[in-house]
């Protein structure tokens, strides 16, 4: 069975256009492959397991065989359920708003907590090879202002770190297909607001029929 792991990163707010999308997308997608399994990991619903001076410890303890104390020990269980429920997943969606032109905190320490060597990747001589081959991910994002268009001018796209970022992360895992939907510009023509998530539903239905 294929699974689909939905990442949202966005906290509980009333009209977010991400979410509205992300939600859209997950509904076209259930229609579209009723056999897959779909879960959802919300990145505000429980706290992403951190990456802090106990967990360094623990890490340090683990690979020496030195005991472990029970807080330890349910830390480290913590890394390992999230770390396999991510790899165990056939593809990904990603759901996210931007956030002064990068990635919300807590997906960022997501992506810290599933970059670990010989799971998602491995270092060869000829440097880090990707070990998440023949998976794909899609990347939802709302954004206030405009920063991809069809033009093919970039240089608002270069603003957009969190994207770059989160590709770039994906090609390290051996994720080469990443596709994108973007729901921009809402805050910067608020007239065009329904408009603008009445394209990026539309969007979300098709992407989720082939995804």
């Amino acid at each position: 069975m294929t699974k689909l792991l939905v990442i949202q990163a966005h906290p509980h707010i009333d009209n977010s256009l991400s979410l509205a999308v992300g939600n859209r997308f997950i509904e076209s997608y259930k229609r579209s492959h009723p056999q897959d399994e779909v879960v959802v990991r919300d990145l505000f619903d429980g706290p992403v397991p951190p990456l802090n001076d106990g967990t360094m410890g623990a890490w340090r303890k683990q690979k020496f065989g030195e005991p472990l104390s029970e807080e330890e020990k349910s830390l480290i269980e913590q890394h390992a359920e999230w770390l396999e429920e991510f790899i165990s997943a056939d593809k990904y969606v990603f759901v996210n708003p931007m956030y002064n032109h990068f990635l919300p905190a807590e997906l960022k320490q997501y992506l810290d907590i599933t970059a670990i060597a010989h799971k998602t990747f491995m270092y060869t001589a000829d440097g880090p090879v990707g070990l998440l081959n023949d998976k794909k991910a899609i990347h939802i994002q709302a954004a206030g202002n405009f920063y991809h268009d069809a033009s093919g001018n970039n240089q608002m796209a270069l603003m957009d770190l969190g994207d770059v970022y989160l590709t770039q992360t994906m090609k390290f895992y051996g994720i080469d297909n990443v596709e994108k939907l973007f729901i921009e510009g809402a805050d910067a023509k608020p007239e065009q607001r329904k408009n603008i998530l009445k394209v990026a539903l539309s969007q979300a239905d098709v992407m989720a029929e082939t995804f």
